[in-house]
């Protein structure tokens, strides 16, 4: 049992990240917290471990006071926590050291030290990567480390702090399973997530905002409240959004919170309104998915190439002479069959093998892969901070294994990491986003127009933040800070590597209207996501990668046909993508068999349940509705 009464906190004394909480969780329920970025989420959780004690009011956990300093072993070996940013939690070298560390501390004897290691790797799909170096593992991976370390300690009580963010789609839905089961074996799980689909699993949600409790119920409850979750800078799940437009188009279906209901909802619907008659005429089934679905890519192939890869592998962990070994015994030997459940080959030492792309000249390029499939490793290669081992990089027609024109590039192709805020280092926001032009040589006057104006296309006023630190800005204009940074160098291509981790929906639209914005400037972006929505709605054209080589290219339409595909890989389809293949297996017969959007997929509904329809049906109509959609912000 959690309880949680009267818990103030405040960080510096004044404003309050938690305000008065009262709060129970009950022993064996799936709790899930929701709220925006600020809203005392993470400060919450900490509570729960007693990484922080309040300042008012008393945090019980199974009856310990976790403000009792004699008590915060117990406290922290009975509620283990997974963090947002795997780096603040891994300790040890390799894996299983890094596993093991937990139950060492917890004085547990050496063989069941031994086991626990081995069922947590095998729970969070990582067997096979017991020696590993942490260093040299992909975020996602490293988030499943983490996970892993906390699962071996054998906590009653499981905090999932964004535990989810830095997975691709098969990961997370890994987590979810794994929770599941733990859930069902009596563990006590609080989940925070940004994914309304998974606080749709939870058996009770808590919405916070400004350090309180603005709602609290089951997820039917909470999550079909559509202007509430706005108000509060979250949105619905997608299977409520297809719900609610549907009713809006007088389709009689009720908003459903899970995907498997919504579904199943219209299905009912649809056989119900055929047995009477009264359904719209069906529309013969068209599989075809045309070659040329998206305007924005007519004549793409006559556009200039600004990057160009072409055979690329590299290896962090073989030298030259190893990789050569390599190469001759995998000609004879074959891929091995070794494989990981979430979707990772841990005998391959190869972060990219044989890679060849083209990046264009104001093109939007999405790549996406499983975690560990090469995505990052890719586009640190893209202006020079990695060297290609093998084959060759051409960025702006330099050779970037060419050490001095690869630090040319840096300027003229900016890189954004995960979690770009940690990129800054200044006294000041102006001081840090001048950085850039400063080692550029530039004089002062010139840095300065720099400085102003790429805040000013971030959305920040020079005269407003520039004498603060940056520290004391919130986290979304932290990022804002961040992009400016790199913006201030006036570069030719943005390359974004998982930009909107960690934001809440509001925040996460407003970051992909001003990389949509920049885009329409000029900017050519590379942009790497695991949010399939997000590449189909912002991209002209998506790579996708899988174990270090490229397994599939084209626009959005065409890649997303391949939903099964693109499952053996760990990866998925946009969620109203997703239900209208659902849809198609339960026997509603969708016409169009292309990249559907929840407006397309609710008005072709409504032309076949009642047969009208305010919505687009088809691909050219969805290509229109997606230029439309980019003047106002991707």
């Amino acid at each position: 049992m959690i309880e949680c009464r009267g818990v103030s906190f405040s960080y510096d004394g004044a404003a309050q990240a938690l305000d008065g909480i009262d709060l129970s969780i009950k022993d064996g329920e799936f709790f899930c917290i929701l709220g925006g970025n600020g809203s005392g989420k993470s400060t919450f959780a900490k509570h729960l471990n007693a990484l922080l004690q309040p300042d008012a009011g008393t945090v019980r956990i199974n009856g310990m006071d976790a403000s009792d300093p004699e008590l915060v072993y117990d406290i922290r070996s009975t509620a283990g926590m997974v963090f947002q940013n795997p780096d603040d939690q891994l300790v040890a070298t390799l894996v299983e050291d890094d596993v093991a560390f937990g139950p060492e501390n917890l004085g547990v004897p050496s063989a069941q030290i031994a086991q626990r290691v081995r069922e947590a790797l095998k729970g969070v799909g990582l067997v096979g990567f017991e020696r590993h170096e942490t260093h040299a593992l992909s975020g996602g991976q490293k988030q499943r480390v983490a996970l892993a370390g906390v699962l071996a300690m054998e906590p009653r009580v499981l905090i999932l702090d964004e535990a989810s963010s830095m997975l691709d789609p098969r990961g997370r839905k890994g987590l979810m399973k794994a929770c599941r089961a733990l859930h069902e074996r009596g563990m006590t799980i609080v989940m925070i997530t940004h994914f309304m689909e998974e606080a749709a699993e939870a058996g009770r949600v808590a919405v916070f905002q400004a350090g309180r409790v603005a709602m609290l119920g089951t997820p039917e409850e909470i999550l079909t409240q559509a202007d509430e979750l706005a108000q509060l800078n979250l949105d619905m799940p997608e299977s409520c959004r297809l719900g609610v437009a549907l009713r809006a188009k007088g389709v009689p279906v009720y908003a459903q919170v899970r995907e498997a209901d919504m579904v199943a909802g219209i299905a009912q619907a649809y056989a119900e309104r055929s047995r009477t008659g009264i359904a719209g005429r069906p529309f013969a089934f068209d599989p075809r998915i045309p070659d040329n679905v998206s305007s924005a890519l007519d004549g793409a192939d006559a556009l200039e190439p600004v990057i160009e890869i072409s055979h690329l592998s590299f290896s962090y962990s073989l030298s030259a002479r190893e990789r050569r070994r390599w190469h001759k015994r995998s000609a004879t030997a074959g891929k091995s069959s070794k494989q990981a459940l979430w979707g990772n080959d841990p005998s391959s030492p190869w972060a990219l093998r044989d890679v060849s792309l083209t990046v264009r000249r104001g093109e939007f390029l999405g790549l996406a892969g499983h975690t560990g499939s090469g995505k990052s490793t890719l586009v640190q290669h893209l202006n020079g901070l990695i060297r290609p081992q093998e084959g060759s990089v051409c960025a702006l027609g330099l050779d970037l294994s060419n050490k001095k024109d690869a630090a040319a590039v840096k300027a003229k192709v900016g890189v954004v990491f995960q979690y770009p805020e940690r990129q800054l280092f200044a006294e000041t926001v102006a001081q840090d986003v001048a950085f850039g032009p400063h080692n550029l040589g530039l004089p002062q006057d010139e840095v300065d127009r720099r400085v102003e104006s790429s805040l000013s296309r971030v959305g920040l006023d020079l005269s407003t933040v520039g004498d603060k630190s940056p520290f004391e800005l919130s986290g979304g204009q932290q990022r804002r800070v961040a992009f400016a940074g790199v913006l201030a160098m006036e570069p030719e291509v943005l390359v974004l590597d998982e930009p909107m981790a960690g934001l809440d929906p509001a925040a996460r639209r407003d970051f992909l209207g001003l990389i949509g914005r920049l885009h329409r400037e000029g900017l050519t972006v590379v942009m790497v996501s695991h949010s399939m929505d997000d590449l189909a709605n912002c991209c002209d054209r998506i790579v996708v990668m899988n174990e270090g080589a490229v397994f599939a290219e084209g626009v959005p339409a065409q890649v997303f046909a391949h939903a099964d595909e693109l499952k053996s890989i760990g990866l998925g389809v946009p969620a109203a993508q997703r239900m209208a293949l659902a849809l198609t297996e339960a026997g509603v017969p969708l016409h169009f068999d292309g990249l559907y959007t929840v407006e397309s997929l609710a008005g072709e509904l409504a032309d076949l349940l009642i047969g009208r329809s305010g919505g687009p049906s088809n691909v050219a109509d969805i290509a229109k509705s997606k230029t439309v959609a980019r003047e106002e912000g991707c």
